[in-house]
């Protein structure tokens, strides 16, 4: 699955999960009218309460990209409808420099572990086919 959390990340576990499914979402890989999993069956799959996969479903609400339906669950609405946000891959390379910093990597070593981790990504979405 597209979809990771990090349970050691300073980040929230839940912004992890709102911000990679506002990625999937504003890059068309899940596009508007496509069902969001259940919020029990994506907390099973992520190992994580699921009141933390509502919070992230919310903020994803708030932020205009999905429509909770209640039982009937939650759907894409669409990035056009999304509300600016500060920039993820900005926040992103703050942190990997951050722990590059902290860790004693030289640039071209975090370099190369960014290039590393980009290549590991596969370029489907479990989203997406939901």
């Amino acid at each position: 699955m597209i979809v990771q959390v990090d349970p050691r990340s300073p980040v929230p576990v839940f912004e992890q999960i709102r911000a990679q499914v506002s990625r999937l979402i504003v890059s068309g890989q899940l596009r508007p009218g496509a069902r969001l999993p259940a919020i029990r069956d994506l907390a099973t799959d992520l190992d994580v309460a699921r009141g933390t996969v509502n919070k992230a479903y919310d903020a994803l609400a708030r932020d205009g990209l999905v429509e909770t339906l209640g039982r009937h669950g939650t759907i894409v609405l669409g990035p056009e409808r999304a509300v600016p946000r500060p920039d993820d891959v900005t926040s992103a390379a703050d942190a990997l420099a951050l722990v590059a910093q902290q860790t004693g990597l030289d640039a071209g070593a975090a370099h190369a572990a960014l290039d590393a981790a980009l290549g590991r990504l596969r370029p489907r979405s479990a989203l997406a086919e939901t």
